[in-house]
């Protein structure tokens, strides 16, 4: 079975494999947006989604990331997949509990990386936006305006939803870099108060 879902927070993530391994259908792949299933026995795993801290050179780096997948499978969780930066394990219920970060200080740095993540296509996004804009408004001062406003009628309005669509990703962006930020705020406190 194969469903498509977009996912900008691991927890939800996360939360949606659960609850579809509870409904006997374990997640085996993902690609764009697409999740492929394959029937398994009603809560056999438990999902992790993960954003491994795995610094060096280019090279270095898929070296560093086997053995990252190789230490949490030592841990009896299974590698499922890869997709970009972000890596997803699961492991059998019936071996107990499976969670990759369960400090205070070790969700603090997950999180610090899935925001500075956010943030770098947020700076990326809002690129795109401030040139889009510039581009857009000198096609409506210089052809548009003139002409009057029947643009919308005549359907010259389409311009503006690439313009749109790029406004939408930066604010979504702003919103998961925000959310994030306070998720660290809140464990920095928890951490503090006894």
């Amino acid at each position: 079975m194969r469903k498509f879902r977009l996912y900008y927070d691991k927890e939800k993530e996360e939360a949606w494999l659960n609850k579809m391994t509870g409904q006997g259908w374990a997640m085996t792949g993902f690609f764009l947006g697409v999740f492929t299933f394959e029937p398994c026995e009603p809560g056999k795993y438990t999902y992790q989604v993960d954003l491994p801290e795995i610094s060096g050179m280019f090279v270095r780096r898929g070296e560093a990331r086997r053995e990252y997948i190789e230490f949490v499978e030592a841990t009896g969780a299974e590698y499922v997949c890869s997709w970009a930066v972000w890596v997803i394990f699961r492991k059998e219920t019936e071996k107990g509990a499976f969670r990759l970060y369960t400090d205070a200080d070790s969700q603090i740095r997950l999180y610090r990386r899935i925001r500075l993540l956010f943030l770098v296509f947020l700076l990326y996004c809002a690129g795109i936006s401030v040139s889009n804009t510039c581009s857009s408004w000198d096609y409506v001062r210089e052809s548009l305006l003139p002409s009057g406003w029947n643009f919308f009628t005549s359907g010259d309005f389409l311009w503006l939803l690439p313009l749109a669509v790029s406004y939408a990703a930066t604010l979504l962006f702003l919103v998961m870099a925000v959310r994030f930020t306070i998720k660290i705020y809140h464990l920095k406190r928890k951490k503090i108060s006894p």
